[in-house]
């Protein structure tokens, strides 16, 4: 396949070891786990998530590795090749500091520590041999040609709206096209029954995550949404044996439906959309739990809302199984890079009733366009329907932490 990117103007990568910024990097990560460490109520096999999260390069197998952004490219494919799939959004502020020497501007954080974590020779960003970014913004877009400079990477492009009858055949072609990359550059086949067992074992995590977030509707203190977030994450954002993982996830169920608590909880039920949250970011989660709130539900594409809908598959041959993850990558996600909101405020309104929140909560990451445009609306539409709303528009920095704790406490007292 011929190359997406020119050569001719192609810079030979600068990396900017810096030990005063990664020791900042250090600090916040450990901060974060310490927070985590200290709440009342943790799984107890936490410690094989905080593992696989803290493992900063993600150990060596030998094997390749495909680092990917967002959650719309389909990495059983990736999988079923034999390579490793690593997510590689960043959510790490002293990551985006760096980032920001080189892609300075009014860029978002995510996208800022996102580079930023390739400017350190020894991340698990300069692991991976090959890099996948679907076009799901302008950051993402442009960044894709930074980012070729380190290593060989393929723009997975997105239709600009969710019209299958329009969008189906060109979806289908760039799955095509996406494996063809990965073919020629790994060297590796993709057989049929590999694909089918990495869609299964895909399946599995999906169904599993749903039970959890069941269970922590009507259980929400028996896991928080922390460590919610940081289970689910684990799974992607480091090399991880996904059988493995599985099987603990499934310990984390069994013991969520053993819980029981002393006395019913009185604290507020809310419902949690807006930008990507990456650990170690979770300094809004933290203040709502501190505050006496609970998180019940949430449609974060690094929450559960990126495990919602199974991968459907009624036949085994090849063709049909990329054209079921196309169907599922762009077709099944509510992300507002498409043009209509629908999908996303339906999913919300859902969860509001079906988890019988007490409000709902908008987390907006300062400069991520595609989310700030969509405020308005889901503002007034969820007044309109008497549900209880608050906009946190906030970046990775921790220096309004204390003003956020004073709007969401103000919130609290509301509902």
């Amino acid at each position: 396949m011929g190359r997406q990117f020119e050569e001719t103007y192609r810079l030979k990568p600068a990396f900017a070891d810096n030990p005063g910024n990664l020791k900042k990097q250090l600090f916040i990560e450990e901060t974060q786990a310490r927070i985590q460490s200290a709440l009342s109520q943790r799984p107890k096999n936490i410690a094989y998530f905080e593992e696989i999260m803290y493992t900063r390069d993600g150990g060596s197998t030998g094997r390749p590795r495909v680092g990917y952004f967002c959650n719309m490219v389909p990495h059983e494919i990736i999988a079923a090749m034999g390579a490793e799939a690593v997510r590689l959004d960043c959510g790490n502020n002293a990551a985006a500091v760096v980032g920001e020497e080189v892609l300075s501007g009014e860029i978002c954080p995510l996208a800022k520590a996102s580079f930023g974590s390739f400017l350190r020779e020894d991340s698990l960003a300069n692991t991976c041999d090959l890099l996948v970014l679907p076009t799901s913004c302008d950051a993402k877009r442009k960044m894709g040609e930074v980012v070729n400079d380190f290593k060989p990477t393929f723009m997975f492009n997105l239709p600009p709206e969710q019209n299958h009858s329009l969008y189906s055949r060109q979806s289908y072609l760039e799955v095509l096209r996406l494996v063809q990359f990965l073919r020629k550059r790994l060297r590796l086949p993709l057989y049929r029954r590999r694909l089918a067992e990495t869609i299964e074992l895909g399946r599995e995590r999906t169904l599993l995550v749903r039970e959890l977030q069941e269970l922590r509707i009507r259980k929400p203190r028996a896991l928080t949404a922390s460590d919610f977030l940081l289970i689910i994450q684990s799974s992607q954002f480091r090399p991880v044996d996904l059988s493995e993982w599985i099987g603990e996830a499934r310990n984390v169920r069994d013991e969520i439906e053993a819980y029981e608590p002393k006395r019913r909880s009185l604290r507020p039920r809310l419902v949690l959309t807006g930008a990507p949250m990456v650990w170690p970011n979770f300094k809004v989660l933290n203040v709502f739990d501190e505050a006496g709130a609970d998180i019940v539900a949430d449609t974060l594409c690094t929450g559960a809302q990126c495990f919602f809908d199974p991968i459907v598959r009624n036949e085994r041959g090849k063709r049909h199984m990329l054209r079921a993850l196309a169907n599922r990558y762009v077709y099944a996600s509510i992300c507002p890079c498409f043009i209509s909101q629908t999908k996303r405020i339906n999913r919300i309104l859902e969860l509001v009733e079906g988890s019988q929140a007490d409000g709902v909560v908008n987390y907006s990451l300062r400069l991520c366009q595609v989310f700030d445009v969509e405020n308005y609306r889901i503002e007034k539409i969820l007044k309109s329907r008497k549900a209880s709303y608050i906009n946190i528009r906030t970046d990775y920095s921790l220096e309004d932490t204390e003003q956020l704790r004073v709007r969401i406490e103000a919130f609290l007292e509301t509902l």
